[in-house]
């Protein structure tokens, strides 16, 4: 499977930030990483727009951030918890996939059993780092800084569309609008097709998801496009 990569800071920066980490942890980390800091204060900006704010599920350790139109989600870690999951997810409504031609029993063993056991299609991963530490309050914002300094790899910057974004799977990730004043796509849910077509999905009929080739580049910087899942909204 192809990865969703997003741009990545110079390497001058990695330098910054691989020194503070040896010198200071992942605080000091974070205090040296002004894309990481960026990704914090867009990322507030954008759950103060939102109409609906996340909610907190503490059976599962997690913050949930849904979208307008109900049919995806963002999961992100509140906190560590022996059971439930405890990470970073997209959870999205099966129906528009299984309405476009998806045979549940040829996906992937993990998201099979998720559709099963939730009734949703998942991707993600659940947190296998240290626990959040918390100065003040637990709240979406400081839990998104968490990701930020605990699991900083999976934090990128999507530069054709001016976003930011937290990858919670390959292919699958979460992005917003660095700046929404600026930007008629402030959050969008990303899904790698390739699992859903070979599960027998006709892309194009999937309902309220565009199929469209996104601007990417690799690892070396090498431009490509790849076809995607996209559900975008625009919250100003």
């Amino acid at each position: 499977m192809e990865k969703h990569v997003f741009l990545r800071t110079a390497a001058a920066i990695f330098m910054m930030v691989a020194a503070a980490l040896a010198s200071g942890g992942a605080e000091a980390a974070f205090n040296t990483d002004l894309v990481g800091q960026t990704a914090v204060t867009s990322f507030g900006e954008m759950i103060s727009a939102l109409e609906f704010q996340p909610a907190a599920d503490d059976a599962e350790g997690v913050w949930i951030l849904s979208a307008p139109d109900g049919d995806a989600a963002f999961w992100w870690r509140k906190e560590a918890k022996e059971s439930g999951l405890s990470g970073e997810y997209l959870c999205f409504n099966a129906d528009p996939f299984i309405d476009a031609g998806l045979d549940v029993g040829k996906l992937p063993m993990e998201m099979r059993m998720m559709f099963e056991e939730r009734g949703n299609l998942m991707a993600g991963k659940k947190s296998s780092k240290e626990p959040p530490e918390y100065d003040g309050e637990m709240t979406p914002v400081s839990s998104f800084e968490q990701i930020v300094k605990l699991d900083r790899e999976s934090i990128g910057y999507h530069a054709a569309l001016d976003h930011y974004g937290v990858t919670v799977a390959d292919g699958y990730v979460f992005e917003w609008a660095k700046d929404m004043g600026k930007n008629d796509k402030d959050i969008v849910f990303v899904v790698d097709p390739k699992i859903f077509i070979d599960a027998g999905v006709d892309p194009s009929k999937v309902d309220g998801w565009a199929y469209a080739k996104v601007p990417l580049e690799d690892a070396r910087g090498r431009k490509f496009e790849a076809y995607k899942f996209l559900k975008a909204f625009d919250l100003k």
